[in-house]
């Protein structure tokens, strides 16, 4: 399991952790996905401004049961 690692972004610091653990079945891990997100979310995020959103979280992986965040942040 990697370390958490704290990470800077907008103004906050974010605490990172479980890095290592895949997210999707075809092996992404949280850091790839991370990585991919903190990439495009300049052109991402104009699109999202005022929109409501979902959130289905995974947190024992994603061939295991899911629910929907209802306080989505």
């Amino acid at each position: 399991m990697t370390k958490p690692v704290e990470f800077a972004v907008g103004g906050r610091t974010l605490r990172l952790t479980n890095l290592d653990k895949q997210l999707y079945p075809s092996g992404f891990t949280k850091s790839e996905v991370i990585d991919y997100y903190a990439r495009i979310a300049p052109v991402l995020l104009p699109h999202l401004a005022g929109r409501c959103i979902t959130f289905r979280r995974f947190p024992d992986g994603s061939t295991k049961d899911g629910f929907f965040e209802k306080r989505c942040p």
